[in-house]
């Protein structure tokens, strides 16, 4: 089981450049990925987004590849050929501009950076794409080694909120063993109270303690609970995507919660049962970030 959010970077060096893949996730229902590249490697964009879908399921990832110039490329170099001839083209556009011309020290730096940054390419995008596809794999593996620790925590908080539910469910059944019995006792009292002595084997008040059992009769819907939890657990388990497959679990579970709810005999079962939903949707906000 693997959480939606994580973060991965890795860095790979050619002779020329040094490629920065970095890879965040967040929680999606579906799977969603963009990438963003340099203007000259656009082309490898569909490839990227490609092996991205094959490596992650659920999720928005977002895959960022930079590009700088490596520490060899980096080293300062100076053209003076054509530093001077910038600067007589300077001086003759000052003349025709009617500007002073003073070039400084400044003005030959900033010349020199723009031959440089003009000069500067990142190459052909084909030739790169072994060197971007290692580093958005080795990212691609830190995201997911990041996805599967919050998964571990994410999985010892459910079991604890499955414990808590299962242990409710148990009370609940506990309760609901003798509300038949309490309620033929209660009808009894009732009836004495308002003056008509009624034999506890009438027909009337059997039909009436029958009627009553079958209503807030809730074993059916306690099993079902105990089953769903057993399912949870077991998807937990499971090696492959089962966000989806929990979120699921835990709608039927609301809707034997809500049963147990609408059946509730008496005020301990009721709250009981808000105690159970309330349980419940701090577990279906926790699975919304499981992949």
């Amino acid at each position: 089981m693997k959480s939606m959010t994580g973060f991965g970077r890795a860095r790979v060096n050619t002779p020329e450049l040094a490629i920065v893949a970095d890879l965040s996730s967040v929680n999606k229902r579906g799977l969603e990925i963009s990438v963003s590249l340099p203007r000259e490697w656009q082309p490898m964009e569909f490839s990227l987004a490609q092996k991205l879908k094959n490596t992650f399921v659920r999720g928005k990832i977002c895959a960022s590849i930079k590009v700088d110039l490596n520490d060899k490329s980096r080293a300062y170099s100076i053209n003076p050929e054509a530093i001077s001839s910038a600067l007589k083209e300077l001086e003759k556009l000052c003349a025709e501009c009617g500007v002073p011309y003073n070039p400084t020290a400044d003005t030959i730096v900033r010349i020199n950076e723009s031959f440089k940054d003009s000069s500067t390419s990142l190459g052909d995008w084909e030739n790169a794409l072994a060197y971007v596809d290692k580093a958005l794999e080795e990212a691609a593996e830190k995201l997911d080694e990041m996805r599967r620790i919050e998964g571990e925590a994410l999985s010892i908080d459910l079991k604890m909120r499955l414990q808590s539910i299962f242990d409710t469910v148990c009370e609940v059944e506990r309760h609901s063993r003798n509300s038949a019995e309490k309620y033929k006792e209660q009808l009894l009292q009732r009836l004495a109270t308002s003056g008509l002595e009624l034999d506890i084997s009438d027909e009337r008040v059997l039909k009436e303690v029958c009627i009553f059992a079958d209503k807030c009769d809730i074993c059916e819907e306690i099993t079902r609970l105990k089953s769903h939890i057993s399912q949870f657990l077991s998807a937990m388990g499971e090696r492959d995507a089962v966000g989806r497959k929990m979120d699921f679990i835990c709608q039927e579970m609301g809707r034997e919660i809500n049963t147990i709810a609408s059946k509730a005999a008496n005020i301990d079962i009721t709250k009981l049962a808000i105690a159970l939903k309330n349980e419940l949707e701090r577990i279906r906000e926790q699975i919304q970030n499981i992949e």
